[in-house]
């Protein structure tokens, strides 16, 4: 046997890593170009040169693939992830709000939005997008949005859920507002203009603003299971 020819064969193989990113990249494509209803195995697997059966060994629906494209691209809650666990409610709101900020200003920002906009039409693909991207993170945020209301550190609201969806939703519609011509601005100040919209939300909810109370409190309280 020829080891030469046989080690020059195996170096030629494309390696495992080379062949996950070109489906991810191919699959964020495919779904640019054609959403989720033109989104399936057999198209990505053609555009990335790689059989349904690789697909398959990656990813057990369709729904799980374009989740995973979504987080290969974009780092999603990166601040959040970041921040000391001395952090305030208030500083934990920015950090939300920066992370929806960057996550739909990024390259693929706008797959983002579609994704948001067809997963409530397509139960399996809301289900994957929650467990797999929003899940964790939204069941953190309402915690401790609850912890601070049962703490009395937000007193005029009685919901967690429509603070931080007035929150995410302002964010949301900021973006989708701007005109292209506006967003290098609107990059340029999104640091005073998320603050902004933070201290906003928080005078209407109430906000007293205590700095003995950290984010740890929060994380802590037996509230924030209610």
């Amino acid at each position: 046997m020829d080891t030469r020819a046989s080690s020059s064969r195996r170096q030629g193989r494309p390696r495992d890593g080379d062949v996950s990113d070109r489906i991810l990249a191919e699959a964020r494509e495919v779904y640019a170009e054609r959403g989720w209803s033109g989104f399936n195995f057999d198209v990505v697997a053609k555009r990335a040169r790689v059989s349904k059966d690789a697909l398959y060994r990656r990813y057990s629906s369709r729904a799980e693939l374009l989740v995973a494209v979504m987080a290969s691209v974009t780092a999603i809650h990166t601040r959040e992830d970041a921040l000391e666990d001395t952090a305030t409610l208030r500083e934990y709101l920015i950090a939300v709000a920066h992370d929806y900020f960057a996550m739909y200003t990024a390259a693929n920002g706008f797959d983002f939005l579609r994704l948001r906009i067809e997963a409530p039409r397509n139960n399996d693909l809301l289900e994957a997008f929650h467990d797999g991207a929003s899940l964790p993170q939204i069941r953190r945020a309402r915690g401790i949005v609850r912890s601070a209301i049962s703490m009395g550190v937000v007193a005029d609201v009685s919901a967690g859920t429509s603070l931080l969806d007035a929150l995410v939703g302002g964010v949301m519609m900021h973006v989708l507002a701007t005109p292209p011509s506006l967003f290098p601005r609107m990059l340029a100040t999104s640091t005073a203009y998320i603050a902004g919209l933070v201290d906003l939300l928080l005078r209407g909810a109430g906000y007293r603003e205590d700095e003995s109370v950290l984010l740890r409190d929060y994380v802590q309280h037996p509230g924030r299971n209610e």
